[in-house]
C-alpha cells in the first residue's frame, strides 16, 4: 500500500525545455515528503540537450529513498486501482511528436490528477490522458512475459476490466482458467486482447455490458480453443498488447506463431512509486545528490527581496506611501464630489463656483502628481533590479559549471538572455497588484461605512474579485505555459535553422524545414487560441457574477438608504468594484509568466557550487608548480544515463608526453573533459600533484593549461584579438605567428592582424582556424599542461607532423596529452593509450604495441595503412589536388604517388 502521499501533487514547473525529467522527479519526491534542491537534482540527473534518461530517473529516485520501479504496462491497466501503479512518472507524447515526462498522481473516478512540468497541475479525463501516452514496444522472451503476466500485477487489472464489462462470474473464471494454462503465453494474451476488443465494442454501442458481453467472450474463448493459430482472425492485431515478433515481409500474415523466439510487448512506460523506504537505507552515491538533499529550497521572491534590499528600502517605502496616499486621495475625491452635490445650491455667485471647480481640479492634479513619482520610482526599481541581476550574473559567470551551459541548447541560453529585461516589469506588476488591492479594500470599507447593513453582500462581492481569478488561475497558467512551451520549441527551431542554414540550402531541405515549421506554428496557434478562449470565458464568468451582484447591491442600497444624499456616492463606489476586480485579474494572469522568468533568471546563479561561491575576482590565485602529474583512481563517468568512462586507473608523470587513440565515441575526449572539469567522476577521483582536482585547484589548473580543440570558439573579431583572448596582451606576437604557421594568413588578410575572422571563424578555412586556436594556446604564459584534442584537424599530413614536432619541442618538460585519430602520428610518442568502450585497453610504448600483431593498436595502425593504399595507390581513383587555389590532376601514368608528394598539397576529392 502507498502511504504518506499528499492528496494534491506538488507543482514543479520546469525552467528549461529539456528539464521535464528532473522537474517530474522533484515533484514525486516532494509528494512523498522528500525535499530536494532542483538545480543539484538536475545535475545528478545528467540532463543534457536531449533531456534525461528514464533509467537515470529511476536510479536516482531509489537512491533518494523512494520505492520506485520502472515498468512497461498495458495502457488500459495504468489507471486501475487494483494495479496500484500510481503515483508514478509517466512518459507521454507531445503534439510535435517528442516524448515528455509527467507525474500521474491519482485517478479521481475518471479524472486524473497530473503534474505536467511544462504547465503545472492539470486535471484531464482518463480517456484524454490515455490518448497522450507514449506507447513503447519492447522485445521479451515468451516465458519471461508469461511469468510476469501470470502474476497479480497483470491478472488483477485484467479481472477488474472483465468486471467492468459486467461479465458473469462463471464466464470470467472459465476464461481465466483457460488462459492460465502452464507455459502458454498465447491463451493469456488472447484473453487480454479479447477484453480490450469488447471494451471497444461496448463504447461504440455495438455490444451491451452483461449478458451480451459474457456470451461473446465465451464464444471467443471457445473458438480460440478449437484453433489457436486463427487468433488474429478472431481478434484483430491492433487489440493485442503482446504478439510474436514480426519478421520483415510477413506483416500481412494472419496465422499466429505459437512458439516464437521473441515477443513484442507494447505498453505505457512508468516509474511506479510504492512509497518511501526507511531513512537508514537512503545513501546517495554521488555528491550532487547529497547536495540536493542538503541544500535549502529555492524561494525566488525571497531572493528578489534580497536584491531590492541591496539598494535600500527607501524606494519601496516611497512607493508604498505614495500608493496609500493615492488610495486615500481617491476616497477623499469621491467625498468631495459628494460634498459638492450637497452645497451646489449654496454656490450662488460665479466666483464661488469657479473657485470650487478650481480647488477640485487642483486636488485631482495633486493626486496625479502623487501617483506619477510612484510610477517613476517603480520603473527605477525595475531598472536597478535588472542591473543588479546582470552584475551578479557577470560576477558568477566564471564560477558556473561548464555542464550548466553544455546541457542546454543554444536557443534556450539565448532565450534566457533575451528575457532578462522582463525582470524590470516585476516591481510594476507588484505595485499594480498592491494598488488595486488597496483600492478594492478601501472602496469596500467606504461602502460599509455608509451602508452597514450591506456589509455581508459587499464583502462577498469584494472577495469574489479575488476568488474568481484565483479559481481560473491554474487552468489559465496551464494554457499559458503550453503557449510558452510551443514558443520555446519555435525559438529552438529558429536557432537550429539559422545555425544550419548552409546545409539546409545545400541539400535542398527547405521543404522539409518548411513542413516542420508549419507543424510547430500550428501547435503554437492552437495553444494560443485555447488560452485566449479560456481567458475570455473566465472574463465572461466574472462579468456575469459582477453584474448580478452589482445589481443586487444597488437595489439593496436603494431600499435601505432611500433618496438620501449618500445614495449617489454609494452607487458610484459599488460600480467601481467590478472594474477593480477585472484589473486585479489581468495583473494576476501576468504573475505565472513573470515568476517563470524570475526562476529561469535565477537558475544560473544557483548553479554556482558552494565551495566556489566566494568572490575571488580580486584575489590572486597562486600558480601551480610545473610540471604537473595526474592520477586517475578507479574513475567512472556517467552522462545521459550511460557510462562513458569505466574503471579508469592511470598515472601520468610530470612532463610526460602521451598519445591517446581509439575509435570515435570510445571516450578519448572524455578523459580530457575530466581534467578540464566538463565531467565530474561518478566514482573514484582525479588527483593533480596528489591533490583532488576540484574547486580552486581546478580553476588554477585551467589558467595554466594550454588547450587546443576544434570546439574552441573563434570570435567575430580581429585575428589579433582572437590570439590575445585569455592571454596577456604584452606577450611577443611574432614568435607565436611563426610557430603556428600564421604568417601567410596575416599576409592574406586585407587588414592583416586587424582582419576579422567572421562568426565562428567563417571567413577563414578550417585549417587556418585550427592554427589560430593553436596560436592562442601558444600564447598561454608558463603552461603546466598541454591538452591537444585533434589539434591539427583540416591540415595536410606534412603540416600536421611538422606542427606536432614543433609544439612537443616547445612544451618539452610540460605534461602533454595528445588525442588523435591519426595513428601514425603517435609512433614517435614514448607512450600511447588505446581507449575502447570507455576503458583503457592498452597502455605501452607504440613500438611494443606495434610488434604485437593482435594488439588493438596494431590493428588500428594496419587499418589506417590499408585505407591509405585504397585511396592513394588504387588505380581506379582519380587524384585531384589543390594548391594556391588551383586544382590539378595527376595522370594515371603516375601510378604510385608517394606520401611525401601527396602531402605537399591539400586533397580535394577522390572520385571512383
Amino acid at each position: 500500500m502507498k502511504g504518506g502521499t499528499r492528496w494534491l501533487v506538488p507543482e514543479v514547473v520546469q525552467t528549461s525545455n529539456m528539464d521535464c525529467g528532473p522537474a517530474s522527479l522533484k515533484c514525486l519526491l516532494e509528494g512523498f515528503g522528500v525535499n530536494v534542491h532542483y538545480g543539484h537534482l538536475r545535475d545528478a540527473c545528467q540532463t543534457d540537450v536531449d533531456g534525461t534518461s528514464i533509467n537515470t530517473l529511476e536510479k536516482i529516485a531509489v537512491e533518494l529513498g523512494l520505492d520506485a520501479t520502472q515498468m512497461v504496462v498495458p495502457k488500459d491497466h495504468l489507471l486501475l486501482d487494483t494495479a496500484g501503479y500510481l503515483p508514478g512518472l509517466v512518459v507521454v507524447r507531445l503534439p510535435n511528436g517528442n516524448t515528455h515526462f509527467v507525474v500521474a498522481w491519482r485517478n479521481h473516478r475518471g479524472i486524473v490528477q497530473v503534474m505536467d512540468p511544462a504547465s503545472g497541475r492539470r486535471w484531464p479525463s482518463a480517456c484524454r490522458f490515455l490518448d497522450e501516452l507514449h506507447i513503447h514496444t519492447m522485445r521479451v522472451p515468451p516465458q519471461g512475459w508469461r511469468a510476469w503476466a501470470g502474476g497479480k500485477d497483470f491478472l488483477d487489472p485484467l479481472r477488474e476490466r472483465i468486471k467492468q464489462l459486467k461479465i458473469s462470474q462463471v464466464v470470467s473464471e472459465e476464461s481465466c482458467a483457460c488462459a492460465l494454462q502452464p507455459g502458454d503465453w498465447l491463451s493469456l494474451a488472447f484473453l487480454d486482447a479479447s477484453v480490450r476488443m469488447l471494451f471497444s465494442l461496448v463504447s461504440s454501442g455495438a455490444v451491451r455490458r452483461g449478458k451480451e458481453a459474457s456470451a461473446m467472450l465465451r464464444k471467443l474463448m471457445t473458438d480460440f480453443a478449437s484453433g489457436a493459430t486463427n487468433a488474429y482472425s478472431l481478434v484483430p492485431q491492433n487489440y493485442w498488447c503482446v504478439k510474436p515478433q514480426q519478421i520483415p515481409g510477413a506483416e500481412g500474415k494472419e496465422a499466429v506463431e505459437v512458439e516464437p523466439k521473441q515477443l513484442e510487448f507494447s505498453g505505457a512506460v512508468i516509474v511506479s512509486v510504492k512509497g518511501v523506504r526507511d531513512t537508514a537505507e537512503v545513501n546517495p552515491e554521488s555528491e550532487a545528490l547529497s547536495r540536493a538533499l542538503r541544500a535549502p529550497p529555492v524561494r525566488p521572491l525571497q531572493q528578489l527581496w534580497g536584491f531590492l534590499r541591496e539598494d535600500g528600502l527607501l524606494a519601496p517605502s516611497i512607493v508604498l506611501l505614495a500608493m496609500l496616499a493615492a488610495v486615500f486621495g481617491l476616497m477623499v475625491e469621491a467625498l468631495l464630489f459628494r460634498g459638492l452635490i450637497d452645497i451646489h445650491t449654496e454656490l450662488a455667485t460665479e466666483v464661488q463656483r469657479l473657485g470650487t471647480v478650481t480647488l477640485l481640479l487642483g486636488f485631482m492634479l495633486t493626486l496625479i502628481l502623487v501617483q506619477l513619482p510612484a510610477i517613476k520610482v517603480q520603473l527605477m526599481i525595475g531598472r536597478h533590479l535588472e542591473n543588479r541581476f546582470r552584475i551578479r550574473f557577470l560576477s558568477a559567470l566564471p564560477k558556473i559549471p561548464d555542464h550548466f551551459f553544455q546541457s542546454r541548447p543554444t536557443s534556450d541560453t539565448a532565450e534566457r538572455s533575451h528575457r532578462i529585461s522582463a525582470l524590470r516589469e516585476l516591481p510594476v506588476l507588484g505595485g499594480g497588484i498592491l494598488f488595486k488591492g488597496l483600492s478594492l479594500l478601501a472602496t469596500a470599507v467606504g461602502i460599509i461605512l455608509i451602508a452597514p447593513p450591506a456589509a455581508p453582500l459587499v464583502l462577498l462581492m469584494a472577495g469574489l474579485q479575488i476568488v474568481i481569478p484565483l479559481l481560473f488561475q491554474p487552468a489559465l497558467s496551464d494554457r499559458n505555459m503550453r503557449v510558452q512551451t510551443h514558443a520555446g520549441a519555435l525559438a529552438r527551431f529558429y536557432m537550429d535553422a539559422l545555425l544550419g542554414i548552409i546545409p539546409i540550402r545545400t541539400h535542398g531541405a527547405g521543404e522539409s524545414v518548411r513542413r516542420e515549421h508549419e507543424s510547430l506554428l500550428t501547435e503554437w496557434i492552437k495553444a494560443g487560441y485555447s488560452s485566449l478562449r479560456f481567458q475570455l470565458n473566465s472574463q465572461v464568468v466574472q462579468l456575469l457574477v459582477n453584474s448580478i451582484l452589482t445589481s443586487a447591491l444597488v437595489i439593496y442600497c436603494v431600499q435601505i438608504r432611500g433618496a438620501s444624499p449618500d445614495l449617489l456616492l454609494l452607487i458610484y463606489w459599488v460600480l467601481a468594484l467590478p472594474p477593480l476586480g477585472e484589473d486585479i485579474a489581468v495583473l494576476m494572469r501576468e504573475y505565472p509568466r513573470q515568476r517563470n522568468t524570475l526562476l529561469r533568471a535565477l537558475e544560473p546563479l544557483q548553479a554556482v557550487p558552494g565551495e566556489e561561491s566566494k568572490d575571488t575576482a580580486d584575489t590572486q590565485i597562486p600558480r601551480l608548480k610545473e610540471p604537473v602529474s595526474f592520477h586517475f583512481e578507479n574513475v567512472s563517468v556517467n552522462a545521459s544515463g550511460r557510462n562513458i568512462l569505466r574503471d579508469i586507473n592511470l598515472k601520468i608523470a610530470p612532463g610526460e608526453h602521451i598519445a591517446i587513440v581509439g575509435a570515435s565515441g570510445a571516450g578519448k575526449s572524455s578523459l580530457a573533459g575530466l581534467l578540464l572539469g566538463w565531467y565530474k567522476p561518478a566514482t573514484g577521483r582525479v588527483l593533480l600533484n596528489g591533490e583532488e582536482l576540484t574547486g580552486e585547484l581546478q580553476a588554477r589548473f585551467r589558467l595554466q593549461c594550454a588547450w587546443v580543440d576544434p570546439a574552441i570558439q573563434l570570435w567575430n573579431s580581429s585575428l589579433l584579438n582572437n590570439l590575445h583572448y585569455g592571454n596577456s596582451a604584452d606577450a611577443p606576437l611574432y614568435p607565436i605567428l611563426q610557430q603556428a604557421d600564421l604568417l601567410k594568413l596575416v599576409a592574406s588578410l586585407p587588414d592583416g592582424l586587424q582582419g576579422t575572422l567572421g562568426e565562428s571563424g567563417a571567413l577563414v578555412s578550417g585549417g587556418e582556424g585550427q592554427r589560430v586556436r593553436l596560436g592562442r594556446a601558444l600564447g598561454r604564459e608558463s603552461p603546466v599542461c598541454a591538452i591537444l584534442d585533434e589539434p591539427f584537424r583540416g591540415l595536410d599530413r606534412e603540416q600536421r607532423q611538422r606542427l606536432l614536432d614543433r609544439v612537443r619541442k616547445l612544451w618539452k618538460g610540460v605534461s602533454l596529452i595528445c588525442i588523435t585519430h591519426d595513428i601514425s602520428e603517435t609512433k614517435n610518442f614514448p607512450r600511447v593509450l588505446v581507449v575502447e568502450d570507455g576503458q583503457i585497453v592498452e597502455d605501452a610504448a607504440p613500438k611494443d604495441l606495434e610488434a604485437q600483431r593482435q594488439s588493438r593498436y596494431a590493428q588500428l595502425l594496419l587499418a589506417e595503412k590499408n585505407l591509405w593504399k585504397e585511396c592513394w595507390q588504387n588505380e581506379d581513383w582519380r587524384r585531384l589536388y589543390m594548391s594556391d587555389g588551383r586544382v590539378s590532376e595527376v595522370q594515371p601514368a603516375n601510378k604510385v604517388q608517394t606520401p611525401q608528394r601527396a602531402t605537399q598539397s591539400k586533397e580535394v576529392d577522390c572520385e571512383a
